[in-house]
């Protein structure tokens, strides 16, 4: 009988030894350098004055909805720099390559983040609101905004790859804001 339970505790022992944790993966919205389009100019037209993240966002952990009203905070997809960070490095490489957005005043961007996070299998949302002013703090865009992308694979990687194209699409949202503004101003 003792040696039936030493066989059997050993086994579990062998069991427990061989599971391998996996390390985690740490991801960039931005991508990698090679990836940047160079800047056509040294300043770009709108730059990000402040980003403010709801709090569920400051953490270093990619968020995941699971249900209506679940949060899934990753313990092995992290984000490599603050969220704050990438979102800004991805608007001001957008706003410097876009080719419509000209105009002669410096302009600069608020930017608050209701929601940007993966809903379970299905998509990226981003929501929340932002407002583009002139030096002098005279206001030419105040907007809200509810962006939607599908995700058509899956995998984190995939889906931190739409999260950055999704922060494309509200970087242009606001240049075309922008541009109607300075031609509705002429």
């Amino acid at each position: 009988m003792k040696v039936i339970l030493l066989l059997i505790s050993f086994l579990m022992l062998a069991g427990c030894s061989s599971q391998t944790l996996q390390p985690p993966k740490y991801y960039v919205l931005s991508g990698s350098p090679g990836q940047l389009t160079p800047h056509k100019a040294l300043h770009p037209a709108i730059e990000v004055h402040s980003i403010v993240l709801s709090d569920y966002l400051q953490s270093s952990n990619i968020v995941l909805q699971v249900s209506d009203h679940e949060l899934f905070f990753s313990a092995n997809h992290l984000w490599a720099e603050p969220l704050q960070v990438g979102i800004e490095k991805v608007l001001l490489n957008r706003f410097s390559n876009t080719q419509d957005l000209t105009t002669n005043e410096a302009l600069q961007l608020d930017l608050n983040i209701d929601y940007f996070h993966i809903v379970d299998r299905d998509a990226v949302i981003l929501s929340g609101s932002y407002s583009v002013e002139n030096r002098a703090g005279d206001t030419w865009v105040r907007e809200r905004f509810a962006l939607r992308e599908p995700l058509n694979d899956s995998g984190y990687e995939y889906a931190v790859s739409v999260m950055s194209s999704i922060l494309g699409a509200l970087s242009q949202e606001i240049a075309e804001k922008v541009a109607a503004h300075d031609s509705s101003a002429l």
